[in-house]
């Protein structure tokens, strides 16, 4: 990586050793992170990443660095919150160029907050199922009436991407947080406790046409690639951290005179998982360089993401397991990583869907 990105690597890496990593667990326990840490994300030039607030920078390096140090910062929760704002951001930019120029410099800069709210109850993220849909209004704008369900900070954010159905074909919609007839319940959830987690009910809600029609599906599951990229990083990250605690568990664990670390079996067990995360870190990386190359294909960040997550899984799985009792209670990282693995394999689109896009250029 280049200088530029380095340094940037190193401001977020002391923003975390500042501001995240001594609150991780009152905030896991609390089930949430206070929204003036976006607001200090914003100040400290995280949710620009290290660019001018005035425009929405193209820098997946860095990004990919933003997602890694956040997620080593201990909970995947803190590294949704604060930097899957990309997503959203480039589907308000591809769709809208008058919105954008609004509302990018004021999420960049802390100073609001925006959330993608795509999955349905009944239908996850099938952009083909959606039950939501938008009326017209009869003075030139539009309402939404359905349902949105598992939206991280969906309760609490400033304004949400909304896809809903418009004369049958998909449409998104910016819409206020605080907007009449949207309401929230929130959802307790297996892992990312730090990240509030709601389903949405739209009543006749007032919302904002961005884009309609076969444009809009495409856009979005260009931003969608994006996400799973994100989520491959993410992955890696909890892998690392998970394993190095794991080592240093082994080593300092006896049984009888010997260390954990000095049986044979465990220690080569360590050497695979390690020999898989610096595999799958190799495929990631080059995807990482793909995007910014423009090259990045749906099917290549659905195998980035299914190999990243796969490798999570099993270092997840075996830390817990070397770590004994000491891995099965809170506040123990690994413990944490376990339960958080689980929704890195669902979200942006589940393990089986990552599979049927992959298979679809064979």
């Amino acid at each position: 990586m280049d200088s530029t990105t380095e340094d940037f690597r190193r401001r977020v890496r002391t923003f975390v050793n500042d501001q995240v990593r001594p609150h991780v667990d009152a905030w896991e326990r609390d089930g949430a992170y206070p929204l003036e840490l976006w607001r200090q994300a914003g100040r400290a030039g995280l949710l620009s990443l290290g660019h001018s607030p005035e425009q929405l920078p193209d820098d997946p390096g860095a990004l990919a660095v933003l997602v890694e140090e956040l997620t080593l910062g201990g909970a995947q929760g803190i590294t949704m919150g604060l930097a899957s704002h990309f997503v959203s951001l480039k589907a308000v930019q591809g769709a809208d160029a008058a919105v954008a120029a609004r509302v990018v410099p004021a999420v960049l800069r802390g100073d609001r907050s925006i959330v993608l709210a795509l999955t349905e109850p009944q239908a996850g993220s099938d952009l083909r199922a959606f039950e939501c849909r938008a009326d017209a209004d009869g003075e030139g704008g539009f309402r939404l009436t359905g349902d949105k369900r598992f939206i991280c900070n969906g309760g609490r954010a400033d304004l949400l991407l909304v896809g809903a159905l418009l004369d049958g074909a998909l449409a998104l919609f910016l819409v206020e947080g605080n907007a009449p007839g949207l309401g929230h319940t929130r959802l307790a959830c297996l892992g990312w406790r730090s990240l509030p987690l709601s389903a949405l009910r739209f009543e006749s809600t007032p919302a904002r046409l961005l884009i309609h029609g076969r444009e809009a599906g495409r856009l979005l599951q260009q931003c969608l690639q994006q996400e799973r990229l994100n989520l491959a990083v993410m992955a890696l990250a909890s892998a690392e951290l998970a394993l190095r605690d794991t080592v240093e568990h082994c080593r300092a664990r006896r049984v009888g005179p010997e260390a954990l670390l000095d049986k044979s079996v465990l220690r080569q067990r360590l050497a695979e998982r390690h020999s898989e995360l610096t595999v799958a870190r190799v495929f990631v990386e080059q995807a990482v360089r793909w995007q910014a190359e423009g090259q990045l294909t749906a099917a290549r960040a659905a195998i980035a993401k299914n190999t990243a997550v796969d490798v999570l899984e099993r270092v997840a799985h075996d830390a817990v397991q070397l770590h004994g009792a000491h891995g099965c209670v809170e506040p123990s990282r690994v413990e944490r990583i376990y339960r958080d693995a689980r929704l890195l394999g669902i979200g942006g689109g589940a393990r089986e869907v990552m599979l049927d896009i992959i298979g679809r250029t064979l």
